[in-house]
């Protein structure tokens, strides 16, 4: 009897060491990860960042960067936009992902599967478009909500 447990608990438990041995590479192995990011400068002198976990291969850091880019050319036709996959990341980074307060007004979907930083010449524009964004996306699932943070605020 306690074989026949162990063999159907088997199954939950691989994808539980998998999930956990994920979540350790992100963590402690940034650099061996492709991080896509997505800047771009709005009409206005705004400029946003959009940043992603990290993607265990360079063709789908390249995929998600792209999917990212070509939503805001769509909707920002205006929009000079820059896109790029970073192996691993430079410690200006990998704080932009972290849930340390930043200088700057920034948005994050709950889990930090995504975060976007706002910037502009005006500070208070830059937390007007984020708490925009945070509005436009209220209506979305749960995991698809960004929140707005403004710059050196808890996150």
């Amino acid at each position: 009897m306690g074989a026949r447990v162990w063999y159907k608990a088997l199954p939950l438990l691989i994808l539980g060491l998998a999930m956990a041995l994920t979540a350790a590479a992100i963590e402690f192995l940034p650099e061996s990860l492709y991080f896509p990011v997505v800047e771009y400068s709005a009409p206005g002198n705004i400029r946003i960042a959009v940043f992603k976990n990290g993607e265990l291969d360079q063709s789908s850091c390249e995929h998600a960067a792209s999917r990212v880019a070509g939503a805001i050319r769509e909707n920002c036709p205006a929009c000079r936009v820059a896109e790029r996959c970073y192996r691993g990341l430079d410690a200006r980074r990998r704080k932009v992902l972290s849930p340390e307060p930043l200088s700057t007004p920034s948005a994050r979907i709950a889990g930090g599967k995504l975060t976007m930083t706002f910037s502009s010449q005006d500070p208070r524009l830059a937390l007007v478009v984020c708490r925009q964004i945070e509005r436009q996306t209220a209506a979305q699932p749960v995991d698809r909500r960004l929140r707005c943070f403004p710059a050196l605020a808890p996150r």
